[in-house]
């Protein structure tokens, strides 16, 4: 009788979980995405590779990114990939290419591209989809694929070369780590993608071919995540593949690093303007070289403040790494400086109530305390915030605050509100630590908080980067910076706000321009408490059309700095509709528009098809244990909803949240989950307490 009374009760939870929206999946407690076997049927591996081919011109790179999508299955199928893009990309143009056709895409108001997508799905044509859930997580959905079927998916952006110095690096990356969401978050999107199980694989392929033209002298290729080959081209191109082509799994950031030659011009100017476009503004990017590095003696006393993230998405080497790095930026402290060590998880905890003098002997007790931090629970990343920016200032210091995470976190306009709402006068530096860390989170952290990112992926060692820390750390290059245009109309300059100049970082500005001409731009700031000005002559064009990109850059920018004023989740419909404007004059996505291809011809006559999600790798060196609570291997993986609860003896004894979880075959969330704190199970479907 109570066997019987069970299958009723899964038949109700398995009726309940099919009225609910695929794309509405979240998390209940803590990261949690499913784990999915490479055996299911039917099989949610619609991908077979993702290949990536790039321009890079100067500062600029241009790149087209082709997913090859096909249908293992015996019914006709709607996927869903949950991928990411750089942090910075401007994405204009997605086909589709079916056979020798090729299906252009529309860029429209997100509302209606999806209602376009819906009826086309409904009458049976293959429709592609693709969606920003963030600036570096895409959505891209395909509708009636039928069985055997081969789509190519071809997505076209551009986006800035990241450069410091003489060193310039191009990243591209390949997989979205899991994403902690808390129970406060409305719902976050399609951010958190099935995860393969332990010892399976996707079986996609990744390949790329990139075409480096530096503008000068580039030399010392070098990539830190790939083993690539390169080769010099006519007109003195150089070429890069992967040298295990076909074998490379999308677990982790690509990154191509190359130094160009001397020291460079201090200024530097790309613009566009099309001839015959009469009074149409051009558009420009200037590049700034920031002056000598103050004397470090005349540098003001700091407040140190190092915060890591300890949840279990940085179990093992990650969070190693970034303890590495605070041992070897406690060495550059200075003696008048203070210092404080704050971890977080669930919540946030300290190495003492205050910030402490940088004795021999508190540093001792510094590394000890390093020593004994450990991964566990959730990525309530806004209690390090508070923590971080909470406790009051000290007027002879400047604070400078030190965030280390992989920022695994889906909440991310929450954390960079409550930035802006607490950085006052200190200066906040992120590293993202780890193979496929949140770009645009960490971005986003430096920008509101006036300081720089760095990113020290898996094999690289910490030297480098703690170096360049140091260095900018010494103190601001200048301060409160202020821009004039002499003799040039300049309009709406991006950012406005301009940040402080640290290190060898240089700055780069976006903007337009009326009318052509020569001019002088003028810098201004404030250096050791003196007042500095820095004059350089600037040469607008009449006509330039080599650098198109330009134009989406600068937009992206103008959008970029309109997201940032709806972090505090205050209603603005006003600035919500001059974002999709601007995105569809630019042909530019953003999340108020999308792009849509929808096939004239009619592929499912059968009138069903089934909803699937793709599932991704694990991010290198990311612990199974530390992001599902348990050990993946001694559990599993759950096929249906059914599934029966594992035994709390697997559990990890330091988990939050421990999860029998899955993604069922129409790709909605199903979960058994064991509380500890409660001893309690509970069944959960699409993120709703059942």
């Amino acid at each position: 009788m109570q066997g019987k009374a069970v299958q009723v009760l899964m038949a109700a939870l398995l009726s309940a979980a099919s009225s609910i929206s695929f794309a509405a999946s979240r998390h209940l407690e803590g990261p949690r995405p499913a784990l999915v076997d490479s055996s299911e049927s039917p099989s949610p591996f619609l991908l077979t590779d993702t290949s990536v081919r790039g321009w890079i011109t100067g500062p600029v790179a241009h790149v087209e990114v082709t997913q090859t999508w096909k249908n293992p299955n015996a019914e006709s199928v709607d996927g869903l990939y949950i991928f990411p893009l750089p942090e910075n990309a401007a994405v204009t143009d997605m086909s589709l290419r079916i056979g020798a056709r090729t299906i252009q895409g529309e860029m429209r108001r997100r509302e209606e591209a999806r209602r376009i997508y819906e009826e086309a799905r409904r009458e049976g044509r293959v429709a592609g989809l693709l969606d920003q859930e963030r600036p570096n997580i895409f959505a891209q959905r395909i509708a009636n694929l039928v069985p055997g079927e081969t789509v190519k998916v071809v997505i076209a952006l551009d986006h800035e070369i990241r450069c410091d110095g003489a060193q310039c690096e191009f990243v591209f990356p390949t997989v979205v780590g899991p994403r902690f969401i808390p129970l406060r978050q409305a719902d976050p999107g399609a951010i958190d993608p099935p995860v393969a199980a332990p010892g399976g694989a996707t079986r996609q392929c990744f390949s790329l071919e990139l075409d480096l033209e530096a503008g000068v002298s580039a030399h010392d290729l070098q990539s830190p995540s790939h083993r690539i080959s390169a080769s010099i081209q006519p007109g003195g191109v150089e070429r890069i593949t992967l040298a295990d082509k076909g074998q490379e799994a999308l677990n982790r950031d690509f990154k191509l690093r190359w130094q160009v030659g001397g020291e460079g011009p201090e200024v530097g100017v790309m613009a566009w303007r099309e001839s015959g476009r009469g009074s149409e503004p051009g558009v420009f990017t200037l590049i700034l070289q920031p002056p000598e590095n103050p004397r470090e003696e005349e540098a003001m006393p700091r407040e140190l403040v190092f915060v890591l993230d300890c949840s279990g998405s940085m179990m093992g080497v990650p969070l190693e790494a970034a303890k590495n790095v605070v041992r070897r930026a406690l060495g550059a402290v200075r003696p008048a400086d203070t210092f404080q060590i704050i971890r977080f998880s669930d919540t946030a905890s300290g190495l003492g109530s205050r910030p402490l003098p940088a004795t021999p002997e508190n540093l001792r007790r510094a590394l000890e305390y390093l020593d004994s931090l450990r991964s566990e629970g959730g990525t309530e990343m806004i209690s390090g915030i508070r923590a971080a920016l909470g406790f009051p200032s000290d007027p002879e210091r400047l604070r400078i605050v030190a965030f280390l995470t992989d920022g695994y976190i889906g909440n991310e306009r929450e954390i960079l509100a409550e930035v802006q709402r607490r950085i006052g006068a200190a200066r906040l530096f992120s590293f993202g630590i780890g193979s496929s860390v949140n770009r645009y989170l960490l971005e986003g952290l430096a920008e509101e908080g006036r300081g720089e990112a760095d990113f020290l992926g898996p094999r690289e060692t910490p030297d480098h980067l703690v170096e360049r820390f140091a260095e900018r750390i010494s103190a601001p290059l200048l301060t409160d910076v202020r821009i004039t245009w002499r003799d040039l109309e300049v309009m709406d300059q991006e950012p406005a706000q301009i940040p402080d100049l640290f290190g060898s970082q240089p700055l780069i500005l976006h903007g337009r321009y009326r009318r052509p001409g020569t001019g002088v731009v003028e810098v201004e700031g404030f250096s050791q408490g003196l007042r500095r000005i820095y004059r350089r002559v600037v040469t607008l064009p009449d006509a330039a059309e080599d650098h198109e990109a330009l134009g989406r850059l600068w937009a992206r920018a103008r959008i970029h700095q309109m997201e940032r004023q709806l972090h505090d989740a205050t209603p603005r419909p006003e600035l919500v509709e001059s974002i999709a404007t601007l995105g569809l004059q630019h042909h530019l996505m953003t999340p108020y528009t999308s792009l849509v291809a929808v096939d004239s011809e009619v592929s499912n006559r059968s009138g069903t098809s089934l909803p699937l999600t793709v599932p991704v790798e694990m991010p290198e060196d990311v612990s199974y244990e530390g992001v599902f609570g348990y050990d993946a291997k001694a559990i599993p993986v759950a096929r249906n909803l059914a599934q029966p609860k594992p035994s709390a003896a697997a559990l990890s004894p330091g988990s939050v949240c421990g999860c029998a979880s899955t993604f069922d075959h129409t790709g909605r969330r199903a979960a058994w989950s064991f509380t500890p704190a409660r001893a309690a199970w509970s069944f959960s479907s699409a993120g709703r307490m059942i």
